[in-house]
């Protein structure tokens, strides 16, 4: 029998896997109550895009226990602690949780709300929520799970590129540079992806503070490699707005604490200065502030 998915989280990322999952196996949408309401209405999920179609998983609005279920959980960063709490009485040892947040400190958060293993997940796809319900996929980027993950089967159904990796926490820091300079400065500009390309020296500034932050955490970034990944990025989501960006527009708060926020903490601790990540945290909060009073 084929395993379900329960994919949490009705935004961009839960939306576009849990309508790809559909057609290959039993899938249920765990999603906000307007979210949930306004999917159901509109009969489904759409995708737009690439991998275009669209599909109806059983959408929920309480979280519920789905035996043998991979539960991948798709919610942002901020939203972590508060899902997983309400999540946490629903599981039991058949469920492999996956948490695919932006940003570092995912896992050991995860692992001690709920107190036990959790698999992180690292995704380079690119989406973007136009409508509940309706999801834009503008990059099939690759998604890294450690050796071993029954979630890598999951997407390799869905025919999304996937690869199980020795050390997935190589692969988080990676995600994170680029993060750390396509997220803010997008958030900041208000523009998508591509248009970052002519920022190439202060995609460099920004790489080079953050690579002996990595170092003092036991992970060895290449510069000049880490700031052709993040100009290769740009390129391949280039009309793809950030999702800081998507943040901002929506008046909503930002994952900048667990990306240039954590790399600023994480820099405190060894005594490694990073005055621009500093600055662009300053700044996205601020945007932070400016964007929800005018969302209220």
């Amino acid at each position: 029998m084929t395993e379900p998915a329960l994919v949490v989280g009705g935004g961009a990322l839960g939306c576009l896997l849990s309508g790809l999952f559909a057609h290959h196996r039993p899938t249920t949408l765990l999603a906000r109550p307007g979210t949930a309401a306004a999917i159901v209405r509109r009969g489904g999920i759409q995708i737009d895009g690439i991998a275009a179609g669209e599909s109806a998983p059983e959408v929920i609005d309480t979280p519920r226990h789905i035996p043998g279920a991979c539960v991948v959980v798709a919610v942002k960063a901020y939203d972590l602690e508060s899902t997983l709490t309400q999540l946490r009485p629903h599981l039991d040892d058949t469920n492999e949780i996956v948490l695919l947040q932006n940003g570092i400190g995912i896992r050991s958060t995860g692992e001690e709300l709920l107190g036990r293993p959790v698999t992180r997940g690292v995704t380079f796809l690119a989406a973007e929520r136009t409508a509940p319900g309706v999801v834009r996929c503008n990059a099939a980027g690759k998604t890294y799970f450690p050796i071993g993950a029954r979630a890598a089967a999951y997407w390799a159904a869905a025919r999304l590129p996937v690869e199980m990796v020795a050390d997935v926490h190589l692969y988080v820091w990676r995600k994170l540079a680029i993060n750390a300079v396509i997220n803010p400065l997008s958030a900041l500009l208000g523009v998508e992806n591509g248009a970052l390309e002519p920022l190439r020296d202060t995609a460099a500034a920004l790489i080079e503070e953050l690579v002996p932050v990595a170092a003092a955490r036991g992970i060895r970034l290449d510069a000049d490699e880490t700031l052709e990944k993040v100009i290769a990025s740009m390129r391949q989501t280039a009309r793809n707005p950030s999702s800081m960006l998507q943040d901002l527009r929506a008046g909503r708060s930002t994952e900048i604490n667990w990306i240039n926020g954590a790399i600023v903490s994480l820099a405190e601790r060894h005594g490694i200065p990073t005055p621009r990540h500093r600055l662009l945290t300053d700044l996205v909060r601020c945007a932070e502030r400016r964007a929800a009073r005018r969302s209220a």
